[in-house]
């Protein structure tokens, strides 16, 4: 990929980031979303560059004062198609508001929310599968989607209490 290309790419989401709040990302239709969770509103930043625990990771959310944080490599972002940038918000806002540190869960929670702000659908989907499936990856997407379509626990009955199994 040409450097100039990659150059207006960083260039263009460091300006998304900028002009949005300090916790705002920008999605590919141009507007702006927010990760909240348990109520509080996780900061996002950009990594500086030779950032070592950034540097081969595109996105990560850590624990950061009772919250969490979010971190993004813009220059490994910018080389993302738009429809997987979208995803990885949402993949790392899954971290946070479940919370979890398991990536499958994070993209399982992440789908669904994605899902929920009718932002997904048929042909994002289409495109996320034609993504994972380009880069080895297309075994973790059929996991992810098929932990998304499962549907949740029902809520156990009011009034009832899981009976106890003897041992043996």
């Amino acid at each position: 990929m040409d450097a100039r290309v990659v150059l207006a790419g960083c260039v263009a989401v460091a300006m998304a980031l900028a002009a949005a709040s300090a916790s705002a990302f920008e999605l590919s239709d141009g507007s702006k979303a927010t990760c909240t969770a348990r109520d509080k509103t996780v900061r996002e930043y950009a990594a500086p560059a030779d950032d070592p625990i950034m540097r081969d990771r595109t996105g990560l959310t850590l624990p950061e004062k009772g919250g969490y944080v979010i971190g993004w490599n813009l220059a490994k972002l910018a080389k993302l198609p738009p429809v997987v940038r979208d995803f990885l918000f949402f993949h790392e806002c899954a971290h946070a508001r479940v919370p979890t540190t398991v990536e499958l869960t994070a993209n399982c929670e992440g789908l669904k929310a994605m899902r929920a702000a009718g932002r997904a659908g048929e042909k994002v989907e289409g495109d996320l599968a034609a993504y994972f499936n380009g880069n080895n990856a297309g075994a973790y997407w059929q996991q992810t989607v098929a932990c998304a379509n499962r549907p949740p626990n029902p809520p156990d009955p009011p009034g009832t209490l899981p009976v106890p199994r003897p041992p043996g």
